[in-house]
Order: structure tokens, then sequence, then C-alpha cells
């Protein structure tokens, strides 16, 4: 039996046979919630409600055309027509409802209740349904909160704690006036001893009602309260024999703190429970005691959780994505530790985000006719699957420090990542408040979805930091010795820690003659040479070092560096981090890495910066490198005054961001475009990068014009090229692109640099691609393949070969083109990574000899290999899957099967629209204008046949043009046929006679590659025109 699941409290989701079934919103989906919980309805009752200001004969035209949609939603038929006058719901369907099943027994099922009924759902001229939703949302708010309150008031009777909490929390977020939940929750914490979070409800509680009502808390909330204040001296004794669980036996630190460590404890709680969590964003102004609770948290739950720490820097917003850089590699270490199985396409994501460093030190980055490699949206795919691998033993905890140094483009992968990664990840973030509007502009979304548990760290107040005086040192200290601290520190918990620190390890009076100002210079006065030494080079170096490096460095006995490190992490200067079973140093606290730093002669920071850049490089060169390296190495370089070594390896960066964002792939699209989507590093910022960095290599070359030819700033000068003849063939700026491609090409050869002379030829050919230029494709193919069999690279080899396949399929030569897509296929088998980068290269192919095969008017043939090649990206999210899709969609029509063709493009849509495309939209616009048009909604067809019309003259491709034509054609001929006053205006657009569109289409189509389009126009509208 079909069992049809229905979510109507909160946002309303419908299962059947526990797949989500879509139903639009409007009126078609207020029938269906409608008859759901009335099981029986007359026509002319539902034509009442939902179409009031129609007349008769039209209010139930619409209720059957609504009947006829609702059929269609549907595997199983859900509604039976017994009679011509009533609607009932099929028995033979089993369809539970959350409503129902919480009604039964709303005590037992108080967690179904999970938001308003039907929230946010409205319905256009409808007054009598929206009151029916009115009533209901009123009936069953109501009966949560009487259930509710009496579930919690009956667990405190009975001392039934471990979900009290919980409940009230439910309750609030229903009701935040609720007396009882404050009461209950008062009286829960009296219970337990915190009394300090007896008075913070209290207040909270005052507050709200003074505000919001303009009166003040009953009797029994004022007796609670101050009861809790008769307590409270007598509380700092409780607390120190208090137990682990309580966070007591800790850091003095947390004094004063217990509310939101509580707050994070259950927030995390409810993670590890499977319940509706958030992630925890923590703020405060710098040395509030952000990182403090942050590791304080962490290590009470570190043992239930697979924790990953990522430290954010200022130097990062420069760098895109370089904070994910940083977790990608310790989850692919984490990855390897555990054997786990690796994700689809993770390790070609590691080697394009992992630059090898061999040879000449620079990147070999493989230009794969696959934009979405270097897409985020791929980048967010791999780390969900990831995510869902590495959890299976236990839930994620990922932690960002200091993001408000977070590029942007890493800020909306946190984003995305924190919105849809599901219940097996948390994101715990930290975030100074410098900038006010930061969390605003960035969390802004995930606010309003209340989706961030935010904890917002104020400074101490003075009897917050008596009470920790008192707790951290005892009775003992004076009232005026508390007011200097409290002067000294503002209530600032890192300055609170320093003064305390100061104060216990010297007399009173030694202690009120000491100055803030002189507090780092105390901490760090009595250190050794060695341990200076380190100091200095962690307060230069970018990012952690690592222990092997920082000897390295140093060049003295390994045993007396790590006595210095041992001494400098007991005093807590410094700490270790572990990642991926490396141990590496980094400063607690930042203030003592600008301390020491500018402490340093400008003399000093040169040669340590450049003595690190040396060390750097000689890793590079034994080791693969990757983005960290390149980063770390034009920092370095350009901190050294080492101006071409520093260009460098920021060409080296130019070229990984070009590859990211604005690599073109066009042998995966059936259309040249123009354009490119989702720009990470905009066309303004790249060229403004560009031409900084133009000047500079000019600058250089003539600097060194009189010396001998500096071949190192002539291999800076071909990187660049590279990168700036790609980006202008990729923006449709073909002459100056296609003039410095050959510069790029001639130099390379001068330079003896195959694998550049090999980049310059594929992006020749690509060029070639784009303008549909077939000659000047062979010229660079056969150049290319050269070059690729000198270097022996199978891969390279496979991608020129079906670059060849498709050369031949542009000029119809299907049986070459064949044979050199399978001879592709047999190249990435023999380089052994198909399993790993090549599924959507291997895609493409199946979607060319798909082509081949519609041309041969062999639709099933062609059918099934795009669905090969939908089945290699599917789980992807690529955005070739769009070409696939609409592909399987036109052989579809083509066949005559028009639902299977509305399936596919709507498919189409959603990856176009999840990737906001601007590629491939005039023919996916004109194919879902021809499905709306079929399904007589002429209104919506006109719109989007207009915009593809539009969209085929800005990008100017012909096949998109012809497609537009070939669309038009079909519509104008049918519409002979329509008589309905909705499509007048579709036929004042199409005002040609079908066979100008006929021949337009045919004049722009492809010969070779669109013979299936072309037959069909020959045989419906060529010969419908003659009849």
């Amino acid at each position: 039996m079909t069992k049809i699941e229905c979510l109507l409290f909160g946002v309303p989701e419908i299962k059947e046979d526990g797949k989500d079934v879509y139903i639009p919103m409007g009126k078609v989906s207020a029938v269906v919630y409608y008859l759901i919980l009335k099981k029986v309805a007359s026509r002319d009752e539902l034509a009442s409600i939902f179409w009031p200001t129609s007349n008769e004969d039209r209010a139930k035209t619409s209720l059957r055309n609504a009947l006829h949609k609702i059929r269609k939603l549907f595997n199983e038929e859900l509604l039976l027509t017994p009679n011509k006058s009533m609607i009932v719901l099929n028995e033979d369907v089993k369809i539970v409802t959350d409503v129902e099943e919480f009604e039964k027994n709303p005590i037992e099922h108080l967690d179904l209740y999970k938001d308003e009924f039907l929230k946010g759902f409205y319905v256009k001229d409808s007054a009598e349904f929206e009151n029916w939703c009115m009533e209901l949302r009123s009936y069953y708010k109501e009966l949560f909160v009487k259930s509710i309150e009496k579930r919690i008031q009956n667990n405190y009777e009975n001392k039934e704690y471990k979900n009290l909490v919980v409940d009230i929390d439910k309750l609030l977020s229903i009701d935040n006036f609720s007396e009882k939940a404050y009461y209950y929750l008062m009286k829960y914490y009296e219970a337990n001893g915190r009394y300090d979070k007896v008075i913070n409800e209290y207040y909270r509680y005052r507050k709200l009602m003074r505000e919001e009502l303009g009166i003040s808390p009953s009797e029994i909330i004022e007796s609670t309260y101050k009861k809790a204040t008769s307590k409270i001296d007598g509380a700092l004794e409780f607390k120190k024999n208090e137990d682990k669980n309580n966070f007591q036996d800790s850091k003095k630190n947390f004094y004063g703190r217990e509310y939101e460590m509580d707050l994070m404890q259950q927030n995390i709680n409810k993670f590890k429970r499977d319940e509706e969590s958030k992630s925890i964003l923590i703020t405060g102004e710098y040395g509030i005691g952000k990182t403090i609770i942050k590791n304080e948290i962490i290590k009470e739950n570190k043992r239930d959780f697979k924790l990953f720490e990522v430290p954010c820097y200022s130097v990062d917003r420069n760098y895109s994505y370089y904070p994910w850089i940083k977790l990608l590699s310790m989850i692919n270490g984490e990855i390897r530790k555990s054997g786990s199985k690796i994700p689809l396409l993770w390790d070609e994501l590691l080697n394009n985000f992992f630059f090898n460093g061999n040879d000449s030190l620079q990147p070999t980055v493989q230009i794969f006719e696959m934009r979405e490699k270097f897409n985020t949206n791929l980048m967010y795919n791999s780390l969900i699957n990831a995510f869902e691998l590495l959890s299976q033993e236990k839930k994620i905890i990922i932690v960002f420090e200091d993001i408000q140094w977070l590029d942007m483009p890493s800020m909306e992968l946190l984003n995305r990542l924190m919105l849809h990664s599901g219940g097996n990840v948390m994101f715990i973030l930290t975030q100074s408040d410098d900038d006010e509007d930061y969390e605003e502009n960035n969390f802004a979304a995930l606010m309003d979805l209340d989706k961030i548990l935010k904890i917002d760290l104020k400074l101490f107040d003075k009897r917050d930091v008596t009470a920790i005086i008192k707790f951290s040192i005892g009775d003992g200290v004076s009232e005026e010795e508390i007011n200097y601290i409290f002067e000294k520190s503002r209530g600032n918990a890192f300055f609170l820690s320093e003064y305390l620190e100061l104060y216990k390890n010297k007399k009173a009076e030694d202690f009120l003659i000491v100055k803030t100002s002189n507090v780092l210079q105390e901490k760090f006065s009595r250190l050794s040479d060695i341990e200076i030494n380190i100091l200095d080079i962690l307060s230069v170096f970018h990012g952690n070092i690592s222990i092997e490096f920082l000897t390295e460095l140093l060049n003295i006995n390994a045993f007396d560096v790590l006595k210095s490190i041992n001494n400098l992490i007991k005093k807590k200067i410094i700490e270790e981090i572990k990642t991926n079973g490396k141990i590496y140093l980094a400063y607690t606290y930042n203030a003592y890495q600008q301390y020491i730093y500018s402490e340093l002669s400008d003399t000093s920071k040169q040669i340590l910066n450049l003595e690190i850049a040396k060390s750097l490089e000689k890793e590079l060169l034994i080791d693969s490198g990757d983005i960290t390296s390149y980063v770390k190495l034009q920092h370095h370089y350009s901190e050294a005054n080492e101006p071409v070594k520093a260009l460098k390896y920021e060409v080296n960066i130019l070229n990984y961001y070009m590859s990211f964002n604005h690599e073109l792939f066009p042998d995966l699209t059936n259309y040249a475009q123009t354009e490119n989507s989702n720009f990470y590093l905009n066309n303004d910022k790249a060229m403004e990068w560009m031409n900084e960095i133009e000047s500079r290599i000019i600058q250089e070359k003539n600097l060194n014009k009189r010396k001998e030819r500096d071949k190192e700033i002539e291999e800076v000068e071909l990187m660049f090229l590279y990168c700036k003849g790609r980006y202008y063939i990729r923006g449709g700026r073909y002459n100056e692109g296609i003039k410095v491609m050959q510069r790029v090409i001639n130099l390379a050869k001068e330079l003896g640099d195959d694998l550049y002379k090999l980049s310059g030829h594929k992006q020749m050919i690509i060029y070639g691609v784009q303008i549909n230029k077939t000659s000047i494709m062979l010229n660079h193919i056969i150049e290319g393949i050269k070059v690729a069999k000198t270097l022996n690279i199978d891969h390279e080899l496979g991608i020129l070969y079906r670059l060849y396949g498709l050369y031949y399929l542009m000029k119809g030569d299907f049986k070459s083109a064949e044979n050199l897509f399978h001879q592709a296929i047999d190249m990435f088998n023999n380089s052994g990574r198909l399993e790993k980068v090549n599924p959507v290269s291997v895609a493409a192919v199946y979607n060319y000899l798909g082509e081949i095969r519609s041309a041969e008017l062999e639709y099933e043939k062609a059918l099934e290999f795009f669905k090969q090649g939908i089945h290699l990206t599917e789980g992807l999210d690529a955005t070739c899957l769009a070409i696939f899709y609409i592909n399987a969609g036109k052989t579809n029509f083509l066949m005559g099967n028009y639902d299977e063709m509305k399936s596919y493009i709507v498919l189409a849509q959603k990856v176009v629209r999840q990737f906001d495309s601007y590629w491939k939209t005039p023919v996916l616009d004109s194919l879902v204008s021809l499905v709306q048009f079929l399904e007589g909604n002429y209104t919506d067809s006109l719109q989007n046949l207009k915009l593809a019309n539009t969209e085929a003259k800005i990008i100017n491709n012909p096949r998109d043009i012809g497609m537009v034509n070939f669309v038009s054609a079909i519509i104008s001929m049918k519409l002979k046929d329509v008589e309905d006053e909705n499509s007048e205006k579709l036929k004042e657009y199409l005002s040609e006679s079908p066979d100008i569109y006929y021949y337009d289409s045919i004049k722009f189509l492809d010969s070779n590659r669109d013979k299936g389009e072309i037959e069909y126009l020959k045989n419906n509208i060529l010969e419908g025109s003659k009849k």
C-alpha cells in the first residue's frame, strides 16, 4: 500500500513512499492540504473556497485543472471522485499526518509540533481558507502550550530533569512571555544550585515584561529571585565543590561564563542526541576570552566528536578559500588515517588546491574541460561527501577562529555549509566584533533562520571581577586591590588574567606599581636567548610553524630547542597544535606575536623573512607544494625585499585563482559561451590584479635590461602571459587573447618549457571551439599531441584526443570522432585516474557519442549515452550536468516523450539555477517555454521565449539562435489550433508564419550536430505548412 506522509506543522512537506513530492505554492497545494485533513469535500465547496471571485463555470474549470495537476504529482491516485459532485481521499492509500498524530496524544507527540500549522502559507483571494488556517493555527498552538506546560510541571515535580530545559526552550520559542516557562527554568537552576543563573533569568524575564508589556513579574517569580539572591553569597563555596560536568573545577577564567558555557553545552548535547541544534558563533572584543571559552568547550567534548580547528589571519583575506585549504588538508589526513573510502573527486580536488611543486617550482595546472573542477559548488559537494564518510564513526565539529579575517568566498561557502550540511557537522566560530556590521552582513540569513547560537561575550562588570578575583586568589585580596585590577583590566578577560598572574607571583606593593603598558614587557623579560629566537621566528612566520622547520631555521641542538619550546608552553606564551599527526607551534595570543614583532628591527625582519623563504623553497623542491606554500613564499619574499621571487609566487597564486574562477571548458558544452558564471574573482578585481602584476614585471625587466638575460623574470612573464591570454579568451576578447597566447607558445619554446607550450596550444583549441573554427582547432590539436607525446603524459593525450574527436564531430565525420572519443577513454584508463578525476571528462565523451547517435536519428541509443553521462556526474553537482539533462530532454521531445522531456528540463533548471550560470540559458529557456506551451501555460511560455531570444542575441551563438527559432517554429505551428484568450499575446509575439521560423532555424542550426532537430522541422513544420 502506498504511504503518503504529510508534515503540516511548519513549512509543509509531503512524501510518497519516502520520496519528496514537490507541490508548487498556491491553490493547488492548498486544495491538497485542505482535503488531507477534511477527507471529503464537494466540488461546490472547494470552488467557492478557493475561487470565490470567479463565476461558477470558471471556478469549476479552475478546480478541474487543479485536480488534474494534483493527479500528476503522485504516482498513486490521492483523490477519487465517486460521483460528479464529491471528492474524497483514496482509502487504498495510507495517509499519515503529523497534525492528526499530535492531536491523538499531544503530550506524547509534542516533538511533532515543529512550528505553527502551515507556517508562511498563504493563498491569494481565498479568505475562507485563510480563516480555516488561522483557526487551526490558534487551536494547535494552544493545545501545544497547554500540553508542554503540563509535561514541564510533571517532570519538575518528579525531578526528571533530563529534557526539562529542552521543553522549556520549546515553550519559550512558541510563547516567549510564558511565566510558567521562566518559573520552572528558575526552579530547575535553583535545584541545581545555579543561583547565578536564576538571577540571570529573572533579569531577562523582568526586562522582557517591562519593555514589551509594561508590567512587572508576578509574585511567584519575585519570590524565586529573592530566594536566589539570599543564597548568592554562599554560592562561591558551593561552586568550588561542584563536579567537572559543571565546568567549575576547570580554569579560573570560566567563572562568570557559566551561563554561556551551559548554552553551548546544551546545544552540543542536542547535536550529539540528533536533536535540532545550531552552529555556535562566539563574539566579543579582542581579549574578551573567546579563545579560552572555545578551548574549554572543545576540551569538554573532544572525546565525543572528530574535531578540526582552523585559525584565520588577517593576511588570509587577500587569498580566496585559504582557510578552507587548511581544512581540506586536515580532513584529507583524517581520511587517509582512518582508511575511509575516498570521496568521489576528492583526490583531484586536492591536486588542484595543493599544486605539485616539483621541477621548476611551478604548479602543474591541468586544463580539463570541466570548469566545475575549480568551482565552489564542487568543493562544497566534496566536503559534504567527506563529512558523511567521517561522521559515520563520530559526528564532526569544525572550529574557525577569528572569522573576521575570512575572505568573502570563504564566508559564502561557510554560510552554505552551515545551512545545508545536515545533522552530522557543527561549526564553532569565534569573531572579534571590531567591525560592528560584520556579523549582520554575513550571517543575516542564518540568523533569520535561527541556525546560529550566538554567544556574545561582554566585559565583566565590577561584581563579576570581584567574584573572579576571590575565586582565583582567595578572600585575602583587599577592596583597594580589587578596584585597581578592575580599573586597569576594565573587565577584559585577557588583561584580567595577566594581572592576576602578576599579582600571585609578586607582593601586593610590587603589584600596585605595575602599569598596563608593562604587562607584556614583564611577560617576556626573563626568557633565554633561544626562547627569544624562537619567538622572533614565530612572530615573522606566516601561519603555524612545524617543530622540524623551526629546528632547521635555528640550526642548533634539537634538545635545546625542545627544552625552550616546553618552557614557552608552560608559560603559556606558545601552544602546540596537532594537525594530521604533526605538531605545530603558534602564539597563544596574537598580542604576544604583535609585541615581539614590533620589537624587531627592520634588518632583523628582512633577514628572518629571507631565511624562512629559502627554507620553504627547499621544501618545495623536495615535497609537493600546495597553494599555502605559494602564499607563504610570496609573503616572505615580499617582506624580504626580493621582488622577482615575490612576483614569481604571486603569479603562481594568480594562476591558481584564474583556474578556479575563470576556466571554461567548452568541449563539455554544446554551446559556445562568452561569459563565465560563479565569479568569485570578478572581472574588475582580476583586471586590477593583472595590471598591477604586469606593471611590476615591466618594472623589474627595465631594471635588469642592462644585465644579461634574466631567465627567472622571463619564466614569471611566461606564467603571467598564460593567465592573461586565457582570461582574454574566456571573456570573448579574442583578438587580444590569441596574440597573448601566441606569445606564450613562442616564449615557452625559447625557454624549453613544454608544459606551458602544451597549455598554450590547448587554449588555442578552446578558442577555436568557441568561435566554431575547426581549422584553428586542427593546427593546435596536432601541435599539442606532439608536445604531449614528448612529455609522455597519458591524461594530457586523453584530453587532446577528446578535443580531436570534437573537431571531427564538428566536421560531420562521426566515425573518426567516435574512434577518437574511445581512444580518449583508453588514455584516461592508462593514466590510472579514471575513478578520481575523470567522471566529468568521460561523461563529456558519452555526451558527444549521444550527439552522434542523435544526428544519426538513433534516439534510443542517444538517450542511453546521455543517461550514462548523467549517471557519472549526478552526484557531483557539476554544471555540465545541465547539458546532459538538456540533451536528454531534447531527445525525448524528438521521440514524442513529452512527460520525460519535462522531467529532464526541470532538472536542468535546478542545476543552472543552483550555479547561477549565465550560459546555455537561451537553449534552456526556449525548451522551458516549449514545455509550458504544451501544458497550456501560455503566459509563462511567452515570458521564457522572450527571455531566450534576448539571451541568444547577447551570447550570439549560432546554435543557440537556431534552437530558439526551432522552438518558435513549433509553437507558431501549434498555435494555429489553439483557441484560448490567454494565447493571444503569444500569437502577437510570434507574428511571422511558421515557415519564417523554420528557415531561420535551419540557417543557424549545425547541419551535422543538429540533424535530429532539422529532420523534426522538415517533417512537422515544412510538411505541415504544405498541407
